[in-house]
């Protein structure tokens, strides 16, 4: 149970707030107060609703490892301010000393800023509200764990659905975008121009741009398998979570193939010095073949390369015809084998190799 536990305690919510996480938050803060003003002497009720409204996530993990770290931060800063209080009072000097203990304890105990913070914060309350509520401390132990109770018992009784189809409709856009990458590439490439070293062609911009795409959808991902945990919704939807998260991985490749093609096309075109062996309008028109490809696989087409491969092969032959050594088409073939890698990426199983690696004479 160890690692379990310090997991819990060291986990900070992946998942995204939703409508129903506000009216249930809402409901959770209102009926911790309620049940916490029914105990006739526990007056200035402030840690309930504070609780609770902090406990209540999107997720029922959430929820779980979000009580237990104010749960434990509230019991151990309270107890700190109690025995603070009953040891040397209440003054200026005492509570900037209470606050440097409860700031190196939180430091010390805690592993998230909430559990830290709280800590903090409950130490500060009952330091200031126990001269003038009496038994302001103690009643505050009561007061958590009311919150805590309330706040995971609504999580629980009221689960949320992982929002998949809201992933779905990203993973689309994120594949539309590296299709629309790829093609501003060669669209951009028809206006021959002369860039500075600190000049860079526009769809550098865009490449980068699909890093934060990419960053957006794993955070949404992560957040709805964090639904998916303890929740009775959720059983039936992890396989269609295990194919989000495998199409999520072929993205990250295809991102890190266009990205990688955008730097070296940039690098290679419109720059000073003797042009690259690969011919513009040539890889114009494999660009434009590989967005075609990559926008097929994106409405579920099936997907032919063979023309693609087949403009490969003349493009690298071209390339070695034109130029003696291998030296001097380094950057254009390397350049080749990057499209080459994505149009296999793209095409996935059906993808053929250029050359027959079996037949080649090996030294």
């Amino acid at each position: 149970m160890t690692e379990p536990l310090g997991a819990l305690l060291a986990s900070v919510p992946k998942s995204k707030p939703s409508w129903l996480t506000v009216i249930k938050t809402t409901a959770a803060g209102t009926i911790a107060w309620m049940l916490a003003r029914q105990l006739g002497e526990n007056v200035a009720v402030l840690f309930a609703p504070v609780v609770a409204v902090l406990t209540l996530q999107a997720s029922v993990y959430g929820s779980i490892a979000t009580g237990l770290q104010l749960l434990f931060a509230n019991l151990i800063g309270t107890a700190l301010a109690i025995v603070w209080t009953q040891l040397l009072g209440l003054s200026w000097w005492s509570l900037a000393l209470a606050l440097f203990a409860a700031l190196a304890v939180a430091r010390q105990i805690t592993n998230t800023p909430l559990a830290r913070n709280q800590l903090t914060i409950s130490a500060l309350v009952v330091l200031v509200l126990a001269p003038v509520a009496k038994g302001y401390g103690q009643w505050r132990f009561i007061d958590v764990a009311i919150g805590s109770f309330v706040g995971l018992a609504i999580a629980v009784a009221v689960p949320e659905r992982p929002r998949v189809a809201q992933i779905r409709t990203a993973l689309d856009g994120w594949t539309s975008g590296t299709s629309a990458v790829i093609r501003t590439i060669a669209d951009e490439l028809e206006r021959q121009r002369q860039l500075g070293p600190d000049e860079y062609h526009g769809w550098i911009s865009d490449s980068r741009a699909l890093n934060e795409v990419s960053a957006e959808v794993a955070a949404a991902i992560a957040g709805i398998e964090e639904i998916s945990l303890f929740n009775v919704f959720a059983p039936h939807l992890r396989r269609d979570i295990a194919q989000l998260r495998r199409r999520q991985g072929w993205l990250v490749r295809i991102t890190l193939q266009v990205r990688a093609i955008s730097l070296a096309v940039d690098r290679l075109y419109d720059r000073s010095g003797p042009p690259p062996a690969l011919h513009r309008d040539t890889l114009q028109a494999l660009l434009r073949t590989l967005a075609d490809l990559m926008e097929r696989r994106c409405h579920g087409e099936p997907i032919n390369d063979e023309s693609l491969r087949s403009g490969l092969i003349a493009a690298v032959e071209r390339v070695h015809a034109a130029f003696p050594t291998a030296l001097a088409v380094l950057d254009s073939v390397s350049l080749l084998g990057r499209l080459d890698q994505l149009r296999q990426d793209i095409a996935g199983e059906v993808a053929a190799a250029l050359i027959d690696t079996d037949a080649l004479t090996r030294g």
